[in-house]
């Protein structure tokens, strides 16, 4: 089994981050964006809790996703209209009980590594939800860093 470094954040195991990536794919079938399959394949989920409480996401997808969740104006004139997938997800995620998942078990993980703060408890409620888009493929020119709407 592999072990994570010891540098104080909380790396979110790969039962739940499968299970992020699952619902995201969903939310890019449901939406209709799946033509020959390449983005829903491409979609993986790296997580962490950095600080305190909060979740850093990173959406690793082919990159054409932030096009398609922020919206576009094409160089022929045409438009894409933002689907905000990062949205429906990150209200799919407190829905489904996911964003609850994580944050018991970084509580659990506090308890574990941390005894002093044995009185904290972190509420999904408190959590603050980053997300990082990394792009796979991109054309030459492609800006990387730009941010996901949510």
């Amino acid at each position: 089994m592999a072990r994570y470094k010891k540098d104080g954040n909380f790396y979110i195991k790969y039962p739940t981050r499968r299970k992020m990536q699952r619902l995201l794919q969903r939310i890019i079938m449901a939406e209709g964006l799946f033509q020959e399959g390449t983005l829903v394949e491409s979609v993986r989920i790296n997580a962490k809790i950095t600080g305190f409480a909060n979740l850093d996401v990173d959406i690793i997808a082919m990159y054409y996703f932030i096009f398609l969740n922020n919206g576009a104006v094409l160089w022929n004139g045409g438009m894409i209209p933002p689907y905000n997938l990062v949205r429906q997800f990150t209200q799919e995620m407190a829905s489904s009980g996911l964003t609850a998942e994580i944050y018991d078990q970084y509580t659990q993980f506090l308890f574990e590594n941390y005894p002093m703060v044995e009185a904290v408890e972190v509420l999904p409620e408190d959590a603050v939800i980053t997300y990082n888009f990394i792009p796979v493929d991109p054309p030459p020119g492609f800006t990387v860093g730009t941010p996901l709407n949510v």
